[in-house]
């Protein structure tokens, strides 16, 4: 059986009063739990899964939604590479595809720290002494000097392990675990020490789900239509490698989700 796990929390701070349409907010709107992209008043996010009209529009069609963060990349040569693509070349086959927008396996990461968003200005969400209301760019280079000198801790290797797929709800992602103790308790001192460095803590940090994303969803599935997407990733689930091990973690910038520019390696 395929392992759908539920919504982590990885979250943003409390509902945008300034929208003036909360009747249009998005299924499931979390802000004080996890990270929400700030509605947009003239859009119809009850409509739509929670990223589109942000990172993409309707049609799947990428939008601008720049920021920055720590990521680790997916080794090109890595067997978990091999078996995603694949995955992806018979997602594209499925009937169900249309439903979906399917990221290229060039921006293949899994995200070590949110980092920052320009389509999130809230005070927890950005850096704690530069306002709210500066630039990217100022934001970008504020980053960069805090952690050109900063060690990231994690030792030669971390092995990570599939754990299954994210909820439907969003999109398609694997569910991404450490595979000891000691490597979750290190990833997760490394994300508070990021947040530290940079002053910015997301509502949910501790719960943090690491992920590696597919695909987004373009409208919500009805229930057939879930049923149908679970059955194909279970038959999935089981021909993917069962770990692999975490890249050197990198700063990046970022202006949609097709490209993630590395500014250095963590050292």
């Amino acid at each position: 059986m395929v392992t759908l796990l539920t919504d982590a929390a990885d979250g943003n701070a409390a509902v945008n009063k300034s929208t003036g349409n909360q009747g249009s907010l998005p299924k499931d709107y979390r802000p004080d739990e996890r990270v929400e992209p700030t509605p947009k008043p003239d859009f119809p996010h009850h409509q739509y899964p929670r990223w589109i009209g942000h990172k993409f529009n309707p049609d799947g069609q990428i939008m601008p939604y720049p920021g920055n963060g720590v990521l680790s990349p997916l080794d090109p040569a890595s067997a978990l590479r091999r078996s995603l693509q694949a995955l992806l070349n018979d997602l594209q086959q499925q009937d169900f595809a249309s439903l979906y927008t399917f990221l290229p396996p060039s921006s293949w990461h899994m995200t070590i720290y949110e980092g920052i968003s320009d389509q999130i200005r809230l005070r927890n969400s950005w850096p704690a002494d530069l306002p709210v209301t500066a630039s990217l760019k100022a934001c970008h280079a504020l980053v960069a000097t805090r952690l050109a000198d900063f060690e990231h801790g994690l030792g030669a290797v971390v092995k990570m392990e599939l754990a299954g797929f994210e909820p439907l709800a969003d999109g398609i992602a694997l569910k991404l675990l450490p595979a000891t103790s000691d490597g979750d308790r290190t990833l997760r001192s490394l994300r508070d020490r990021l947040s530290q460095r940079l002053g910015a803590r997301h509502p949910g940090h501790d719960n943090y789900s690491f992920h590696l994303t597919l695909g987004y969803l373009l409208r919500h599935l009805s229930e057939k239509e879930e049923a149908r997407v679970a059955e194909f990733l279970q038959a999935w689930q089981i021909k993917l490698p069962p770990s692999f091990e975490l890249a050197v973690p990198e700063y990046c910038v970022y202006d949609d989700m097709y490209s993630f520019r590395r500014m250095f390696f963590l050292d």
